[in-house]
């Protein structure tokens, strides 16, 4: 059963004081402990509700107080500061997280070039190159000369798939831009 009285002393040091109850010549004892809100510490004057229990040395004590002059504002303050602290933080965390994703599609960005050709190269290498009839230097027009490529547009060396392939169109297609050194040796370093 829950009893009303008002709170007659209190020792903020200690974290006690004592409780004054109606038609009751003997003040009740009281632990901060025992209170819901410990962050607003107990006024002299303020009225609680409790219950009345014998503690471990047989001696009456205030438990499961209620506070009861402790203004609505007051406890909404309260926890409106904890959740606001608590959102502050959340979201520092995600804006955390969403920079370091946005340095790492940065950082992926700027890398990606470089692996791709990395790759295409290593890609090249591993392609066998299959023998073919060796042509001459000069523009053959000659149709007795067979061959399995023929000229279709392609000019640079990142559109042929093997030497031969680059040999056949440096010496025979025009327009070609595989030769920078003008050597007659395509693609040099691409294939070699």
């Amino acid at each position: 059963m829950f009893t009303e009285g008002i709170i007659k002393t209190y020792n903020e040091e200690k974290g006690f004081g004592f409780i004054q109850i109606e038609d009751q010549k003997k003040d009740l004892f009281f632990h901060i402990k025992d209170f819901p809100n410990k962050q607003q510490l107990p006024q002299i004057g303020e009225k609680l509700k409790f219950r009345i229990v014998s503690d471990n040395n047989g001696k009456m004590k205030a438990e499961n107080i209620i506070r009861l002059n402790l203004k609505v504002k007051e406890i909404h303050s309260i926890s409106t500061h904890r959740t606001s602290y608590r959102s502050n933080r959340k979201s520092k965390e995600k804006k955390f997280n969403f920079i370091s994703v946005l340095i790492g599609l940065v950082i992926f960005a700027i890398l990606l070039p470089f692996l791709s050709d990395i790759y295409q190269r290593e890609t090249l290498k591993r392609q066998v190159a299959e023998p073919t009839n060796k042509v001459s230097l000069s523009m053959n027009t000659d149709t007795n000369v067979t061959s399995k490529y023929s000229c279709d547009g392609r000019v640079h060396c990142s559109q042929m798939k093997s030497y031969d392939e680059a040999v056949f169109f440096i010496n025979n297609c025009p327009g070609t831009k595989m030769d920078g050194d003008g050597d007659g040796d395509p693609c040099e370093g691409q294939f070699r």
